[in-house]
């Protein structure tokens, strides 16, 4: 057997470390190291240190509102990064969000995290769309890391002071997760200006909310013709009704749905009978149509439902509410067992959302609802290697974000 020649290898060795030194090398591997921290964000459990800072802005009406700053005091920013939760009662405090949000700002990122009070209270409405433009407009005026110390307010439309010269144009990317990709894209809608180098990543994001309650009450989800089967989250339902509640006219059958949802949630068998016994008939149609299972029944239950429910669920569907042509590139990642949002929802609206940018899709077989299948389970380079289709997907969308930083001064 021929041996290789001691100067071969070095050769070998040195192509290797001039590959790994090169603008390209340095990227591929800093998009790698990524994908390590997305892989991992799910075992990260309770180890994620606090943000860099907290920062407050001005809400819809004005009022105050918080949001989590992550960012490197030792690097000039490159871009800004919004990270909006969905309908989760630890909002902004999510160890997921704060995962993300420390691995971007390694990659000098600022990093901006709010909190939505109506999210957070499981509660949904047309205001979402409000919160989101606001937190995205008050991102936007941040445009390097504070010191230590520095005033945090952002509410009278300047960026904190940094100390240093500030880069203008810092590109934009604001990224929704679950039921909160609606609200940002529509709040990104509201936008007239275009901005190079803006974009959007919705991860299990929607295109009707309609078709998404068909689908947990019905399991039945529909794209070009073709219905497909499913499994959905038996108790999703139940948190949808519990989200919609607050827009039914009677404050009484508001109460009693929401009671109804909690009790469901609880334990599927749970007797609701005295409490739906006590609903007035426009509540009554609102807990027929979440309690249907048929498919066949879904439209005319839908009709029946009090006019502001449906108005509320059509004004927060991209599919019926975008006015006009985007100026952003839009990245959807969907997993393809999700049993809340089926990924039909992000097929479809990679076809109906009309951009000036370019649409990227990813199906993703090792995801659910926006969450590895075995998430908290080893280590992430096992996940990678587990599901390497998946890892080219997600690395090829890192690539293309990492890109978009404004080069260091």
């Amino acid at each position: 057997m021929r041996r290789w020649s001691p100067f071969i290898l070095v050769a070998i060795l040195l192509g290797l470390v001039a590959g790994a030194l090169s603008r390209s090398g340095r990227a591929g591997i800093e998009a790698i190291s990524l994908l390590l921290d997305v892989w991992s964000v799910a075992r990260e459990g309770g180890t994620t240190g606090p943000p860099w800072t907290t920062i407050t802005y001005a809400g819809p009406g004005g009022e105050d509102r918080r949001a989590d700053l992550y960012c490197d005091p030792s690097s000039p920013p490159g871009a800004r990064l919004l990270l909006a939760h969905g309908l989760v009662e630890t909002g902004k405090d999510d160890t997921r969000l704060r995962a993300l949000g420390r691995a971007f700002a390694r990659h000098r990122f600022l990093v901006i995290v709010p909190d939505f009070p109506g999210m957070r209270a499981l509660r949904v409405g047309p205001g979402d769309i409000d919160e989101v433009a606001a937190a995205i407009e008050a991102a936007r005026r941040v445009a390097a890391c504070p010191p230590a110390g520095a005033p945090t307010g952002v509410t009278d439309g300047s960026a904190p002071p940094t100390g240093r010269a500030e880069p203008p144009g810092l590109p934009t990317g604001a990224v929704g997760f679950s039921y909160s990709a609606g609200p940002v894209l529509l709040a990104l809608d509201r936008e007239e200006s275009s901005r190079h180098g803006d974009f959007a990543v919705l991860f299990g994001g929607y295109d009707d909310l309609v078709d998404v309650v068909r689908f947990l009450t019905t399991g039945r989800h529909r794209d070009l013709g073709t219905d497909y089967g499913g499994e959905a989250l038996p108790e999703g339902r139940w948190i949808v009704l519990q989200a919609n509640a607050d827009a039914i006219a009677g404050p009484s059958d508001r109460a009693i749905l929401k009671e109804i949802g909690r009790l469901k949630r609880r334990a599927a068998d749970a007797d609701i009978e005295p409490l739906a016994a006590s609903l007035g008939p426009s509540g009554r149609a609102v807990l027929d149509l979440f309690a249907n299972t048929d498919p066949a029944r879904f439209d005319a239950l839908y009709l029946k439902v009090d006019p502001a429910l449906r108005a509320t669920l059509e004004a927060l569907s991209p599919a019926r509410s975008l006015r006009r042509s985007l100026d952003i590139d839009l990245f959807l990642l969907h997993g393809r067992s999700d049993a809340i949002v089926p990924f039909t929802e992000s097929l479809k609206l990679g076809r109906s959302v009309r951009t000036s940018g370019a649409v990227h899709l990813a199906l993703l077989g090792g995801f659910r609802h926006a969450r590895p299948h075995d998430d908290g389970e080893g280590l992430a380079w096992e996940a990678i290697a587990r599901y390497p289709a998946d890892s080219a997907r997600i690395l090829a969308v890192l690539e293309d974000i990492l890109k978009r930083r404004r080069e260091s001064p």
